[in-house]
């Protein structure tokens, strides 16, 4: 089996999915390969909060069982010189490394890229001859200091030498791809339709020409009659401007298919060529006036003045958002994993369920020996030890939890999962980072079922978020509970009372401050109960002392079994209890009324208590900014006064 990594810098820009959308269609009936995708963005990037934990991906494409690696090298550029996109893929070496649209200086380089210069020189022409267009003006992406821009630019210009039109350095135009930057070059150089004085532009892609047309209609330039507008790309947006745009198709997925194919063959022993050219052709529309305005159609003529249907074109169409509205009740139904913390093995259960809404068949989980604290100018070094804590796979019929066994050890240097891929499906996986801010926990791996890559981008990274939340809660419960055993092995003389063996006043108060700092720290709210058994005068006086000491016995059996094994209950004097629950809300109190209820009723029968036993409560939030145990109580006990003349009010309107 043959294990080729995709890297691109993200999944949710039109481009980026067409290419791998050709990657994977070349990839489609080879019985011996697994795809695995990874989102990577750009090392020690900061132009987006965290954004910087994708690139940790690339340490796990190194891992010995990825055998070529194919790079979407221009989706880098923003924010990468090619030179600093080799420098940073030295480490895959000496791996087969496939580039897609710009070459990168490496032994193991091959790329595809796309040649525009035929295809400027039949749109200059055209608009000579067929529309008497010769003042051309030119809107680059000269921002973006891409290889793209510079090469579409020098081919405009080249087209213009050779056709004999001299270029006015005035009309070119410095954009950065974004239809925003176009509007905002024109709309800061002229004010008027009069003031426009070309009578064409070639854009270097279909949403700066999308902004040209924006702007154009807010000045009253008509398009095509006072200005043609040429987009680049055939994106779908240029079949949804008003006029549709005329555009060049550089048949982006032609280029992932291309390179899937070097890879392949590669890997096969194969003999390939170093570089693989695809020709770009122009498609003429509305907005040069090849295409009555009236025309509602997604086609195109070409050069020859052939009319072509766009649905029938191979490798060009996308729809990101077929059945939108059901994908967004899908991500509706998956927010409600975030409506709460649970346990490891909640979450495990949530997430079996989930898979199945979104139709994703396979899922690993895998964490790091330990989280790792990353800052956006760390290099991350990725640990010798990984384990993989969970696995669903619907092929094999899995769906196995580890965390409870400490999870499946491995070298993540030597294999992405335990066993590779060689026990997989073969299919199309998702390689994303596992992380929470400056935290980087670890990695998931799943099989996509379908191309709706945005889609799977926004599930996994709420799937992503859930899981640290469980897992931080987890590991948070463990500590607790390790704290709540300890504290049933100290010094039971100086800090436990001897008729109930729960804490006494010193030792409640000391360790009951102790888990309300933890707490706080990991800024978790909680409760704390100043607890108070009814009655407890009259059964002394009318039962004896004996009974009394019985009843104290069992209302403590009665705390200790409503409140969890990591909360802390003391006997702070005769009838009084103190309780410090952390991550307890304050909505639930009510219900704990009931449950005590329930449980006094229980335990008075089991202990043949001639009485039922009822115990009062005042309850008191904590948080970080009030977490001292000592007012806490003070607070508690107020509001247990009041709890009492409740009490007494109802007693004395029953008696009545």
């Amino acid at each position: 089996m043959k294990n080729i990594a995709v890297l691109v810098y993200d999944l949710t820009v039109e481009y980026n999915i067409v290419v791998v959308d050709g990657i994977i269609d070349y990839l489609r009936d080879k019985n011996d390969v697994h795809v695995i995708i990874s989102t990577i963005n750009a090392p020690h990037n900061e132009a987006f909060q965290y954004d910087y934990q994708y690139w940790t991906a690339l340490e796990l494409i190194k891992s010995e069982n990825v055998d070529a690696v194919i790079v979407v090298s221009n989706s880098f550029c923003h924010d990468m010189t090619c030179e600093e996109l080799a420098k940073a893929f030295e480490c895959l070496m000496p791996k087969p490394v496939i580039s897609i649209s710009n070459p990168l200086d490496l032994p193991t380089n091959h790329y595809t890229c796309i040649s525009c210069e035929d295809a400027y020189d039949e749109i200059v022409g055209h608009l000579i001859e067929k529309h008497n267009r010769k003042k051309i003006a030119f809107m680059s992406a000269a921002l973006t200091h891409s290889p793209e821009s510079e090469g579409r630019e020098n081919a405009f210009r080249a087209a213009m030498k050779k056709h004999g039109l001299e270029i006015n350095e005035d009309w070119i135009f410095a954009g950065n791809f974004t239809p925003r930057s176009a509007y905002d070059c024109i709309k800061g150089k002229y004010k008027s339709r009069e003031e426009v004085p070309f009578d064409a532009i070639l854009c270097a892609n279909d949403y700066m020409a999308a902004g040209v047309e924006s702007i154009f209609a807010e000045l009253e330039v008509n398009v095509p009659d006072d200005v043609c507008v040429f987009g680049f790309d055939d994106a779908e947006v240029a079949v949804t401007c008003i006029p549709n745009l005329s555009t060049i198709s550089q048949k982006v997925a032609q280029t992932g298919y291309d390179a899937a194919e070097l890879a392949y063959k590669l890997l096969c022993g194969e003999d390939v060529p170093k570089v693989v050219k695809t020709q770009a052709y122009p498609l003429y529309r509305q907005s040069c006036g090849c295409m009555d305005l009236k025309l509602k159609s997604y086609g195109y003529y070409d050069n020859g003045g052939g009319y072509h249907d766009r649905d029938t074109m191979v490798m060009t169409e996308l729809d990101l958002f077929g059945n939108g509205l059901n994908d967004m009740a899908t991500i509706y139904h998956v927010l409600n994993m975030t409506d709460s913390v649970t346990s490891m093995n909640e979450y495990f259960k949530t997430v079996v369920t989930n898979l199945k809404v979104v139709h994703i068949h396979m899922l690993a989980i895998c964490v790091y020996d330990e989280a790792i604290e990353l800052s956006p100018s760390d290099d991350f070094v990725m640990p010798d030890k990984a384990k993989l804590l969970m696995l669903i796979d619907e092929n094999r019929d899995l769906a196995e939890n580890y965390y409870g066994e400490g999870g499946i050890e491995f070298n993540p240097h030597k294999k992405i999962l335990p066993d590779g891929f060689e026990d997989l499906y073969r299919g199309n996986y998702y390689l994303l980072p596992i992380f929470l801010q400056g935290t980087n926990y670890g990695y998931l791996v799943c099989r996509l079922p379908t191309n709706k890559y945005p889609i799977y981008t926004i599930f996994l990274k709420i799937l992503v978020n859930s899981f640290v939340h469980s897992f931080v809660y987890s590991v948070k419960e463990a500590e607790h509970a390790k704290l709540a055993e300890k504290n049933q092995t100290l010094n039971f003389q100086s800090k436990t009372d001897e008729l109930t063996q729960l804490f006494n006043r010193r030792g409640f108060m000391e360790y009951g401050q102790q888990l309300i700092d933890i707490a706080t720290i990991s800024d978790d709210k909680g409760c704390v109960f100043f607890c108070d058994l009814d009655g407890l005068k009259t059964m002394n006086d009318t039962w004896g002392h004996e009974i009394g000491d019985l009843a104290i016995k069992t209302e403590a059996m009665v705390l200790r079994a409503a409140f969890r094994d990591s909360d802390m209950v003391g006997r702070l004097s005769g009838d009084e209890f103190g309780v410090v629950a952390p991550r307890f809300p304050m909505y639930k109190v009510d219900d704990l009324r009931k449950r005590l209820a329930i449980l006094n009723e229980q335990f008075s029968k089991d202990a043949k208590l001639p009485f039922t036993l009822s115990i009062s409560i005042g309850p008191v939030e904590f948080d970080s900014k009030n977490s001292d145990l000592h007012e806490l109580l003070k607070e508690a006990d107020k509001n247990l006064y009041e709890e009492k003349k409740i009490k007494h009010a109802q007693r004395d309107g029953q008696k009545k």
